[in-house]
Parts: C-alpha cells; sequence; structure tokens
C-alpha cells in the first residue's frame, strides 16, 4: 500500500499537541505555585492579625485593670500604628500574590486552549489518514476481487 502522502504534517501536528501538552504542564505548574504563595501570604496576613488582636486585647485588659501608665499608652499607641503598617504591607503581598495567580490561572486556561486546538488538528489529521487508508484498502479488495472474478470465469 502507498505511503500517506501527508505524514509530514501528521508528525508536525503530534509534535504540537507534545510542546501544548508540555507548555500546560508548565502552566499548571505556574500556577498552583502561584496559589501556594497565595495561601501562604494569606496565612502570614490572619497569623499576624490574630497576634496583633491577642495583644491589643491583653493591652485593654492591663489598661481597666490601671496597670498601664500613660507612657505605656503611648508605646501602645506606636506599637498599633507600626502593627497596621505591617498589616497593610502584608494585605498589599496577598493582593500582589492574587494578583500573580489570576495571571498564572489566565495562562494556564490559555495553554488548555493552545492544546485543546492542537489536539483538533491532530485529529483532523488523522482522520484524513484514516479515510485514505480506507480508500486505499477498498481499491486494493476490488483489484483483488475483480483478479479473482477473472480467475475462475469460465471460458466457453
Amino acid at each position: 500500500m502507498p505511503k500517506y502522502p501527508l505524514e509530514p504534517l501528521a508528525e508536525m501536528r503530534r509534535q504540537k499537541v507534545e510542546e501544548a501538552t508540555a507548555a500546560l504542564a508548565g502552566a499548571v505548574r505556574k500556577r498552583e505555585a502561584a496559589a501556594r504563595a497565595l495561601r501562604g501570604a494569606e496565612v502570614r496576613r490572619e497569623t499576624a492579625a490574630r497576634v496583633a488582636s491577642r495583644v491589643r486585647t491583653a493591652e485593654l485588659e492591663a489598661l481597666t485593670r490601671g496597670d498601664l501608665r500613660a507612657l505605656d499608652l503611648a508605646r501602645a499607641h506606636a506599637w498599633a500604628a507600626r502593627t497596621a503598617a505591617e498589616g497593610e504591607a502584608l494585605a498589599g503581598v496577598v493582593r500582589r500574590a492574587e494578583a500573580a495567580e489570576a495571571v498564572a490561572r489566565d495562562h494556564e486556561r490559555d495553554a488548555q486552549g493552545g492544546l485543546a486546538t492542537r489536539r483538533a488538528e491532530a485529529l483532523l489529521v488523522e482522520g484524513h489518514r484514516d479515510r485514505w487508508n480506507e480508500q486505499r484498502r477498498r481499491g486494493v479488495e476490488a483489484r483483488e476481487e475483480e483478479a479473482s472474478s477473472e480467475a475462475w470465469r469460465p471460458r466457453r
């Protein structure tokens, strides 16, 4: 049977599918890393908020008992300002991590679309090859059948 004339195209399409699969795997890894970074930033922010809340609660309890002096209140005010600044910095880290994860998610979605396109292109060529092979097989069968019917045809 003759060789499929579009075999180089079929091979190129298979390679494109493999490349798109590798690109998707890379995009998934990047998105997962961005998601881990986001979770880590959120945990750090929540931990800092819990610690600050505990310290604030302890300070308020000490204030109500009368254990604090004016100097202690000034230090507490400075501490609260620093804690607020740290909270804002951690919130900024979380926002940047969210943005990075969104970009990674979009990149992953694009890679999924690219892979789907490459697979569809490869399937198109494979379908054409199957039809081409079927036509060749039918032609061979028809020629063989004609040759066998002529060989067994009774002579008059």
